[in-house]
């Protein structure tokens, strides 16, 4: 089934004279290949051009929707990618193929001036609505108490103090505001191995203020909207545990989200290697925001 996303903004087919404003990364035109022999589906397709247009490098200029929709994506898109993926069209044809299924409706993406700010940094220990929530918590884990049988106590008491561990984890964490999402953040210690290589893991609080579900996106290494960078070089994670490639937030509701940058599965990848003379940032490219996190790093 096809993947369509929120229509943030209203979009068309227009020739652009520069269709791709920075390199195209291999596993792109590889995409296209596997989707055009039906090697992969719509929706991981979808998701690579996605990737592509809210980081910058396809540019879609903002207008009117045509009026016909099509819920289906014609074939000569699939053949165009195809012959694109094979260098025999130039990238400029390729755009014209996408942005057709933009003006018709089958695919749409977000506009970069829909995204929040950057938001201040600060310290969560004083937030009163996570030291409310930590109170509710720990009155109805006494609760689980009254409960008849050991396995109902225990199921009770575990889905309560995994809340509280999260909550806790929060309060001693710094805040960041991303639009309607909160994002929390401790520093982080960096493992050189006897090999050399470098690994961290970065454990983030996230919470929903907003009425309407929100998500943390990262469905692999190189479709994720989260990515270390030195803001000279980017590295793709090595490890995460978004058990669907997205997940789902509802409102009011907490989560924790980790993630590990070291040796990457994919060897073609490029390695990270910890600088101690470099700042580094957890990029940030959600619907809802974009924001560069600045990581403070220690060797552990």
């Amino acid at each position: 089934m096809l993947k369509t996303v929120t229509i943030l903004s209203l979009l068309t087919v227009v020739v652009i004279p520069s269709a791709f404003a920075a390199e195209v990364p291999d596993w792109i035109k590889n995409n296209a290949g596997w989707w055009a022999d039906g090697t992969i589906d719509d929706s991981s397709f979808v998701s690579g051009i996605e990737w592509l247009v809210s980081n910058g490098i396809i540019e879609v200029p903002s207008t009117a929707v045509s009026g016909t929709a099509e819920s289906t994506i014609p074939g000569w898109v699939k053949n165009t990618a195809g012959w694109w993926s094979g260098n025999q069209i130039s990238d400029d044809d390729f755009v014209n193929a996408i942005q057709h299924l933009i003006k018709v409706g089958i695919m749409a993406v977000p506009q970069a001036e829909q995204t929040a700010p950057e938001k201040p940094t600060y310290s969560s220990s004083a937030d009163s609505g996570l030291a409310a929530d930590a109170s509710k918590l720990k009155s109805d884990l006494v609760k689980c108490k009254d409960l008849d049988r050991g396995s109902e106590v225990f199921m009770c008491e575990s889905s309560i103090k995994e809340k509280l561990s999260i909550i806790e984890y929060m309060m001693k964490s710094e805040k960041h505001e991303l639009g309607p999402v909160h994002m929390y953040y401790k520093p982080s210690k960096v493992t050189i191995t006897p090999e050399g290589n470098s690994i961290v893991e970065l454990v983030l609080g996230f919470k929903n203020t907003d009425t309407q579900n929100r998500s943390v996106y990262c469905s692999g290494p190189s479709s994720c909207n989260f990515e270390l960078t030195d803001g000279k070089k980017s590295w793709v994670y090595s490890a995460n545990d978004i058990p669907t490639g997205r997940l789902e937030m509802k409102p009011d509701t907490i989560h924790e989200v980790k993630f590990t940058f070291g040796p990457p599965g994919q060897r073609h990848l490029d390695r990270w290697h910890y600088d101690a003379s470099s700042e580094y940032f957890l990029k940030i490219n959600e619907s809802y925001a974009k924001y560069s996190l600045p990581l403070k790093l220690t060797v552990e």
